[in-house]
């Protein structure tokens, strides 16, 4: 199709599209009568305690059901974009760092339940995200409520539970052009009596395919991801007792986009199994605000293949590593919230957390001698089985200074100990070898409520990132480099001092944080030639600006989202860079604005969504070249309706101007593309 073909679809497309807006029959992810971000929002990540986000002392961002609704739930990233400081990469699965830190480095909960992962990339968010309540985002070190991997943040997803009503069906469904892909979810609900209490419940299914990627460039190919998640829940409550079971089943596939030729990625298979047990209790004596426990089993078993073809003309190499994960996660929580007085809440906790993970990997290397006669191909065989068990209590302590300031203090003590318990190479057993640390990390929150519509706070809190059985122990091929674990790896520590100011005056709203982190012992792959090793690098410091702002003009809100930050890594060898992979500047700017018409009512949303250039340079100040990712800035448009009271459509229209760009560690960028979504409850 010709260029003037493609643009006249597309205007084709584009009018019918607002015609049918205009109608009240399409609407939107963007229900812009609902904030950006909230300050009333209760929240309990960062500090235990159920306080609003004007009263908490950590730098914390609430994305509730009313907000997602306004946005095309592709994945749960989606959700994250308007976040300052909060970066979705690309590398097949969609992973979510934190203020310049790697996902491995930011710590994922469900139900506050943490996912754990021991690849080398960090953990993929594997929820559908039409189940998702709201999530609770963290910047910045939280490892005293938390637990490790929380030196970037904290991403907690809350799920749905019962509707009010005795049954309730909705469904969505969805198409992205820039892929030709949809997803379609499925879920009834509900709440009715049993016995002396009342049992609610909650079944969904939703599945999701999306191809290839259009560019403005050209098809990513190969590019192409599908997800099939099934999760169930059941709740008991009796006067002021909960009980609940969760269950839930998510599967993940996906091809990598490495524009290297001769260099493939395929992920087939990430398939997550997680039941979870819960109880909680409130108002138990006058002492006594809350108990909760939690128990919790999950595996995952996980598939990798790359091919690296390489050489030059007569002789070429073909080197395939596959490999076969499967890890084994048992948890046990709990915490109980006291008060032992009108002015102040104390909560203790303790953590459990048993992984085990067996991986199977195979390096088949193929050489072609084109003058000479071909040599059979060569393989090694490695099987490892290897484990890491956590111990840790911890306690917060939230206190009344005056009627106007709150204080917090808290502590975790922490036992880790990780060990190689089976390896062998090709049938010959290796040494094995453990790890194992132990130590108290801290935290101290102060916030002053000067007035109902103003709050200022200033922070002080420790992260903690524990090495992953990879970094530790296994060995794995990819790309042109062997790498090996470390078992002598020091974890990484991290300390950060915040200060912020939070307004809500009703047709304004801001929130801006300063913050400032220094990272000790950070881990990181050294390269030397064909091979490489994980190590401690010496130390990364990060320091920069949040903002979050909207004003109410009447007609429109205007409002904005951005980060401002620099990170620097010195390595092992003395050598220091601001090409640490984080954008100087990120964010969103916008305005939006409601429509009431024909008896329908929905919103608007004009926004620029983008970053300035990153790249990563390594030890030897080389600069990697797939990851840099240049500027960008995207147009996009958003709007909605609520048709009736049971059926919502909705339609973004992203990259109006169909600019080619690729973010740091990211794919290149759809073109010109429409998201349109549909929602009807029974």
């Amino acid at each position: 199709m010709s260029i003037m073909n493609k643009t006249d679809v597309f205007v084709r497309r584009m009018t019918s599209v607002m015609a049918l807006c205009a109608a009240g029959v399409l609407s939107v992810g963007a229900a812009c009568a609902e904030e950006v971000f909230e300050l009333d929002a209760i929240t309990v990540t960062g500090t235990g305690f159920a306080v609003q986000v004007m009263d908490n002392p950590a730098s914390l961002t609430v994305q509730r059901e009313t907000q997602m609704k306004r946005i095309a739930p592709k994945s749960v990233a989606s959700f994250l974009n308007e976040v300052p400081s909060v970066q979705v990469s690309e590398e097949g699965i969609e992973r979510v760092s934190i203020r310049g830190e790697t996902a491995a480095r930011v710590a994922v909960l469900i139900n506050g339940q943490m996912l754990t992962d021991h690849s080398n990339y960090g953990q993929p968010i594997m929820v559908d995200p039409t189940t998702i309540e709201r999530i609770e985002v963290v910047r910045g070190p939280s490892s005293v409520i938390t637990g490790s991997s929380a030196i970037g943040g904290v991403i907690n997803i809350i799920l749905k539970k019962g509707t009010p009503v005795p049954f309730e069906m909705t469904t969505t469904a969805g198409y992205f052009s820039a892929t030709k892909g949809w997803r379609v979810s499925n879920t009834m609900s509900g709440t009715i009596a049993a016995g002396a209490g009342e049992l609610d419940y909650r079944l969904s299914f939703g599945a999701s395919k999306q191809g290839d990627r259009e560019t403005p460039n050209g098809t990513l190919d190969p590019s192409p991801s599908e997800d099939q998640s099934l999760s169930a829940h059941m709740g008991w409550t009796k006067d002021n007792h909960y009980f609940a079971i969760d269950a839930m089943a998510f599967d993940l596939g996906a091809e990598v986009f490495t524009e290297q030729d001769g260099f493939t990625i395929d992920l087939p298979k990430r398939d997550l199994r997680k039941v979870a047990l819960s109880y909680e209790a409130t108002d138990l004596s006058p002492v006594v605000d809350k108990v909760a426990l939690n128990a919790f089993y999950q595996t995952v078993d996980r598939v990798f293949d790359s091919d690296i073809s390489q050489g030059r003309f007569p002789v070429f190499v073909d080197i395939n590593a596959y490999s076969e994960d499967a890890q084994k996660t048992m948890g046990l929580n709990g915490r109980v919230e006291l008060s032992f007085g009108p002015t102040s809440r104390t909560v203790f906790g303790f953590e459990y957390v048993d992984d085990a993970v067996v991986t199977d990997k195979t390096t088949t290397t193929r050489i072609t001698n084109m003058v000479a006669p071909s040599q059979p191909a060569s393989q090694r065989v490695g099987h490892d089985e290897a484990g890491i068990k956590t111990l840790a209590f911890y306690g917060q302590h939230e206190m009344d200074l005056s009627s106007a300031v709150t204080a917090t203090v808290g502590a975790r003590w922490f036992n880790v100990s990780a060990s190689l318990d089976a390896s062998s190479t090709d049938g010959v057993n290796n040494p094995l070898s453990s790890n194992s640390d132990s130590g108290i990390l801290g935290a101290a929150g102060l916030v002053w409520r000067s007035s109902d519509a103003l709050s200022l706070r200033a922070n002080l809190s420790q992260g903690y990132t524990y090495p992953t059985l990879s970094q530790l122990f296994l060995t794995s091929v990819g790309g042109s480099n062997t790498t090996y674990g470390n078992p002598d790896l020091k974890p990484e520590t991290a300390t950060t001092f915040e200060l912020g100011a939070r307004y809500d005056g009703g047709a304004g709203q801001l929130d801006a944080t300063l913050f400032y982190t220094k990272s000790d012992d950070y881990i990181a792959k050294v390269i030397t030639g064909s091979t490489a090793v994980w190590e401690n690098v010496d130390e990364a410091r990060a320091y920069g600006l949040e903002l979050q702002g909207e004003y109410n003009l009447g007609a429109v809100t205007p409002y904005a989202s951005f980060a401002f930050m620099r990170r620097e890594i010195t390595y092992a060898n003395g050598f220091s860079t601001y090409d640490s992979g984080t954008p100087r500047v990120s964010g969103r700017l916008g305005v939006k604005g409601d429509w009431d018409a024909w008896n329908m009512a929905g919103d608007w949303d004009v926004f620029m969504r983008g970053a300035s250039g990153a790249g990563m340079r390594d030890q030897d100040g080389v600069m990697d070249g797939p990851s840099l990712g240049g500027g960008y800035a995207t147009l996009n448009f958003a709007v909605s309706a609520q048709v009736t009271d049971s059926f919502r459509v909705s339609a973004e229209v992203g990259n109006l101007f169909d600019r080619a760009y690729e973010g740091y560690d990211q794919n290149p960028g759809a073109g010109r593309n429409i998201a349109v979504f549909a929602t009807k409850t029974w």
